[in-house]
């Protein structure tokens, strides 16, 4: 099999718990590159904070693309242009806004490359920290909303989490789905927008297919694209869901799992 792609989530994936990619990770991942393999990252993250680790793997020269906010916007690291995006308006992120409210979540959007709030939490913090960006506690995050974000993110205590996205089972609305990233963060995009979704929309585009392509991830919100994948890998560390529907498991994020994978499939 002629192997093209590799896609890889970031958290808990790519990056270890230092939030860093392991030097024999980065000097793999820079080989396959030279011998004409093409890198993927799809993460629930938003861009800005993908594009530190995008550049030290120098995507840009390397044919690479950045898939964001669990799907919602495809870069081209090229020239860092948007090949599409699909955002939530902003009455429907209103209605999500509400049901974290009730369900007493904290909750957050991103603006202009700030993380956008407007309540306190144990875990609030979480997101900056992972990703870099700025918080910007506000009033009332409705009233800045003033049209489409990316996504919205409610966040909460593990078990609160897995009980509402198993009342949700992925579908908030016709209009908006939803999926966990993180055990304690519950995302809400575009109904049309998942990792696997996003990366056929692109792959329809550039003539590339998924059965050119190693997937790599860990946890629910990336299932479709492991599955569509023609070897879809879960971590080490990865969830039992996802464990279950990986062609194959390696080791974990903190011990090079994914040059573990692919040293064993690309010498097949």
């Amino acid at each position: 099999m002629a192997y093209k792609y590799i896609v890889m989530d970031m958290d808990d994936t790519l990056l270890t718990s230092k939030n860093e990619i392991s030097e024999k990770t980065y000097t793999y991942l820079k080989e396959k590159q030279n011998e004409g393999m093409k890198l993927i990252l799809a993460s629930g993250r938003p861009t800005a904070g993908m594009m530190k680790h995008a550049d030290a793997l120098d995507l840009k020269n390397n044919g690479g693309y950045i898939v964001s906010y669990n799907g919602a916007f495809v870069i081209d690291a090229k020239d860092n242009n948007v090949v599409f995006k699909q955002t939530i308006n902003k009455d429907d992120a209103n209605k999500i806004i509400d049901y974290c409210r009730t369900q007493n979540f904290f909750y957050l959007t991103y603006i202009d490359d700030q993380i956008i709030h407007d309540r306190t939490h144990e875990y609030m913090n979480i997101e900056s920290d992972l990703t870099g960006l700025p918080m910007n506690k506000v009033d009332d995050i409705k009233d800045v909303i003033n049209g489409d974000v990316p996504k919205v993110m409610g966040v909460d205590y593990e078990e609160n989490i897995a009980k509402a996205n198993s009342e949700l089972n992925g579908e908030f609305s016709h209009e908006v789905s939803s999926t966990i990233s993180k055990p304690y963060f519950l995302e809400f995009m575009d109904g049309q927008v998942s990792k696997g979704k996003s990366l056929q929309k692109l792959f329809d585009q550039i003539n590339a297919d998924f059965s050119e392509v190693i997937a790599f991830g860990d946890s629910l919100n990336d299932s479709d694209m492991l599955e569509k994948s023609a070897v879809g890998v879960a971590m080490g560390n990865a969830n039992d869901t996802i464990k279950g529907i990986a062609d194959l498991v390696t080791d974990d994020h903190d011990n090079d799992g994914i040059v573990t994978a692919l040293e064993k499939i690309l010498a097949q």
